[in-house]
């Protein structure tokens, strides 16, 4: 966890935690033995910095422990699993269930009108803010988690076994 934080965040709480060890260490070693009373009268002070030190270790804990939003994207897309599929079987697929009757996709040849562009997956992915693959993925087992602006839910759940999802979703993915 500590590696995906960026070298100044790292820095930032690397800091925080040495002060608060090094305060730690100095009022549980050193300072009892020069004062053997110690806190004696000083206790009162000596509880007010333990609870800044505690604080302030939290604090930092908060601020420089949280990632970046670009870093845990860019480690989103690395650990993501690559579509397994076959972009010709995926074609096979698509023609079988004639997913082209009611969506427009070149590379299938089809020109349906009823159903969103698949053209345009790339975008809407974005606009929903999923990986495409995974949003491909998620359209063709459940057709109503995303509907595209100025349709209706319509799709039928298609009877896919998963690796005729792997293909369609290669299929199209390969497409954009």
């Amino acid at each position: 966890m500590v590696l995906a934080l960026s070298t100044a965040h790292q820095i930032g709480l690397a800091t925080t935690g040495a002060l608060f060890i090094i305060f730690a260490l100095v009022s549980s070693f050193v300072l009892p033995r020069q004062d053997p009373n110690f806190p004696g009268k000083w206790r009162n002070w000596y509880l007010a910095v333990c609870v800044i030190f505690f604080f302030a270790m939290m604090g930092a804990v908060v601020v420089f422990g949280r990632e970046q939003a670009e870093a845990h994207e860019i480690v989103k897309e690395a650990t993501a699993p690559k579509p397994s599929g076959d972009p010709a079987a995926g074609k096979a697929v698509f023609a079988k269930y004639s997913c082209g009757s009611c969506h427009t996709f070149a590379p299938a040849g089809t020109t349906g009108k009823v159903g969103p562009d698949l053209e345009n997956l790339k975008e809407s992915a974005a606009t929903a803010g999923v990986p495409l693959d995974e949003f491909i993925e998620s359209s063709v087992q459940d057709p109503n988690a995303y509907i595209a602006p100025g349709y209706k839910p319509g799709m039928p759940k298609l009877p896919l076994t998963p690796k005729e999802v792997d293909d369609v979703v290669a299929f199209l993915s390969a497409g954009q």
